[in-house]
């Protein structure tokens, strides 16, 4: 897990790329790789790539990028892990590959120099990188299938710059810092700033999935898909076999515990953290657990700590309760808000816990993120189908949807819940059903909040519906559809991205056995059976866990943190909406 850096001028006119941008983006990424930091030019000065690391597989000076191999043809900068280097490196080595090193970096080069865009596929971990092809003149940009690493470009002038933090790129290379419309828009939106869009209109978010390579002096082509999530949700239904999923997550977790140094786990009273940690004590790994609970919780329901403690007693994990008080976070907010790559309204959670394993000597933790995605386990999977079926039926009483709008132009929009009035324009179909679930704010709430000019091009740019109906797979069911869009979009604009830069910020790598390509790529047929896996089939997998946990229903992670803000911070507004504009407020000067 590292932060990458560089800068390629790709046009026709011989300018140097300046590696002092490149060096200032390494130390703006300081915290995303404390253990060193490199930076290779090219021979012609036309390509710079930079790299901060963090180093969790060989760990020596061996493992130590920007990676030049020994045919001095490639050089790489890589942010992630593959997780199933070495079963490639034996397969490559039957090919007559030599190695120099015990890094997985050095497996994905030889990964590509053996199989070009197709070794892509080949991949399992998290990644995104840049590889430079001096044979060919061309830089490799790609990303992972989830987006689970961030990749961030630039282009002006004939250079393009990219790096794991878009804020990096605002502060000190040569980009187009205005504000982005589509961002602000999409931020009172989603509570997020959707992709490919950044808070800077100057920086875009490269495509997860994607594969791009640009040659110097020539055209710059667009980055090709090569895997896609939707796409795993139009193969043909299969349902899981008895003993099979059980199977599929040991493979999983087994993958995501490589490493060359220790891995811990988050551990909450939650289903899903809690299967990973009792599959990883069945590989016979070395288990350390953490659970962050709250002072104000302790000895009440709310308490994540005496359920997490409970597994961790029966597991036999090396186990750590952190507890923080009200103090503790006031003296900390300041920091995570500084720590944002871009305006969000979530992200502290993982921030905290993070910040705990750090300070207890971790270098990389897994995560249940992704277990809700696979198994239905957010509201979002009943109250959608019932969205969708309401709407049928008002479409069928047209007099009845007349009087409720007349009803609600009569007593005001403002007095009527918004989500309430949303019910008639946004449950027709599933992406404007999706949208009212998951929004911060509607649209004509947006017209109170931001100016009309700014509305409208954030509006058009960002082309809402149909960006989410691009995501949707067709032909496949109401619940693999809804599985889809929260994958694709809560999941890897919200989860995953806060994920990584709030863990990033303690210089801590956090791992998702459920957001694997790999797994998805046979629960999605199942996903979209006539029998889905639900979280009870989850649990399942993980008998020695206690009843109380395994027959847990899905409560979300209770945290005192908004009441904390609204004291700490003057939050007038209540909730996620006052936490927001507080974010806003911050970011008003990035």
């Amino acid at each position: 897990m590292c932060g990458i850096a560089g800068g390629i001028n790709f046009g026709s006119e011989k300018r140097s790329v300046d590696k002092t941008i490149v060096s200032h983006l390494n130390d703006l990424q300081r915290q995303r790789g404390p253990d060193g930091a490199g930076l290779w030019v090219s021979d012609d000065r036309r390509i710079v790539l930079g790299h901060r690391r963090l180093a969790i597989i060989d760990t020596g000076s061996s493992g130590s990028q920007p990676m030049e191999d020994f045919s001095r043809r490639w050089v790489i900068t890589f942010n992630g892990e593959i997780y199933n280097y070495r079963e490639l490196r034996s397969e490559l080595a039957l090919r007559g590959h030599v190695f120099a090193t015990h890094s997985d970096t050095e497996v994905l080069i030889k990964v590509i120099a053996q199989w070009g865009e197709a070794g892509l596929s080949k991949l399992r971990g998290m990644f995104a990188f840049a590889l430079w092809d001096s044979e060919n003149g061309e830089l490799w940009l790609a990303r992972d299938p989830y987006g689970i690493k961030p990749l961030y470009v630039s282009e002006r002038g004939g250079i393009l710059w990219f790096a794991s933090r878009a804020r990096a790129l605002a502060d000190c290379a040569p980009v187009d810092t205005r504000r982005d419309a589509a961002a602000l828009t999409g931020f009172y939106v989603w509570g997020h700033v959707p992709e490919p869009f950044s808070w800077w209109a100057g920086i875009t978010m490269f495509p997860a999935g994607h594969v791009q390579r640009i040659k110097l002096g020539g055209m710059v082509s667009s980055p090709r898909p090569f895997a896609k999530i939707e796409d795993a949700f139009i193969q043909p239904p299969v349902p899981l076999l008895p003993g099979e999923l059980r199977r599929l997550l040991l493979d999983s977790v087994s993958h995501h515990l490589v490493s060359d140094v220790p891995v811990g786990i988050f551990l909450s009273a939650g289903i899903d953290s809690n299967v990973i940690a009792a599959l990883a004590a069945e590989l016979d790994a070395p288990l350390s657990t953490i659970t962050l609970a709250f002072n104000e919780y302790e000895g009440t329901k709310d308490d994540e700590a005496t359920l997490a403690e409970a597994a961790a007693e029966l597991l036999k994990s090396d186990h750590v309760t952190v507890r923080i008080g009200r103090e503790e976070f006031v003296d900390t907010i300041d920091h995570f808000i500084r720590s944002m790559d871009q305006p969000s309204i979530d992200g502290l959670n993982t921030y905290l816990i993070s910040r705990a394993a750090a300070k207890q000597g971790l270098k990389v933790a897994l995560s249940g993120l992704g277990g809700d995605e696979l198994f239905g386990g957010y509201p979002s999977f009943g109250q959608i189908p019932k969205l969708l079926k309401w709407g049928r039926h008002i479409s069928k009483h047209e007099g009845l949807s007349r009087a409720v709008q007349r009803t609600i132009q009569i007593i005001g929009w403002r007095v009527v819940p918004p989500k309430v009035a949303g019910l008639l324009t946004h449950s027709g179909d599933l992406a404007s059903a999706y949208l009212l679930r998951r929004a911060l704010y509607l649209d004509d709430e947006l017209e109170l909040l931001l100016d009309e000019s700014w509305l409208r091009d954030g509006q058009e740019k960002l082309s809402t519906h149909h960006a989410l109906t691009r995501s949707i797979p067709e032909g496949s069911t109401c619940h693999a559809q809804i599985a889809a869009l929260e994958s694709a979009w809560y999941m890897r604009n919200q989860l995953l991205r806060d994920s990584d830069w709030s863990s990033m910020a303690h210089g801590l790598e956090v791992r998702v056995p459920f957001v694997d390509f790999s797994l998805l790529q046979r629960l999605a047929p199942a996903i979209a059976s006539d029998i889905p896996p639900t979280k009870l089939d989850l649990a399942a997998c993980a008998p020695r866990l206690p009843q109380r946990i395994r027959a847990r229903p899905k409560t979300g992670f209770t945290t005192p943190v908004r009441k904390w803000v609204g004291a700490s911070r003057g939050v007038a507004q209540r909730g996620l909406r006052g936490w927001a504009s507080e974010v806003h407020r911050f970011s008003r000067g990035s």
